[in-house]
């Protein structure tokens, strides 16, 4: 498997793919958002076999990035797609990466096991929604360990 800039020719993959993340009053996979994030070039697939397995929209805000959207088909691919956005935090020189995830997701515990030690639930936080928020800092004395990325 390998992590990747996604192109415009990977769009429509990052679309369907991130439908799963749509609630009633937000839609991740819209065309025109997407576009714009993998035009900023924010938008990393995991690619397996010529197929898009996964997909992060990592975002720089403020001095630290965060995760907008993180979508994995495969097990493992939200693992490497986590440490891919370390990898990059670590070369920028940037110490916290953050998320919101909202409570029907039930991603908290995988952020947990990828050593996001900051976890707020906010109650009714996010259009209504119980939603966490969670942060992980940067170990910058670390080795970069994962070296795929194009």
């Amino acid at each position: 498997m390998k992590i990747q800039l996604a192109h415009v020719q990977h769009l429509r993959d990052v679309c369907e793919l991130l439908k799963v993340l749509d609630t009633e009053k937000r839609t991740f996979s819209d065309e025109k958002q997407n576009l714009f994030f993998i035009s900023k070039q924010w938008c990393y697939i995991a690619v397996e076999s010529g197929n898009v397995v996964g997909v992060m929209v990592l975002e720089p805000t403020e001095g630290s990035y965060k995760i907008y959207t993180l979508v994995s088909k495969r097990k493992g691919t939200g693992k490497l797609l986590i440490n891919c956005a370390i990898d990059i935090c670590r070369k920028n020189n940037i110490p916290k990466l953050w998320c919101w995830s909202l409570a029907r997701y039930a991603a908290e515990g995988f952020y947990k096991k990828m050593g996001f030690a900051e976890s707020f639930l906010l109650h009714k936080q996010w259009d209504g929604e119980d939603c966490y928020f969670l942060g992980k800092l940067i170990n910058m004395d670390s080795k970069v360990t994962y070296n795929e990325i194009i």
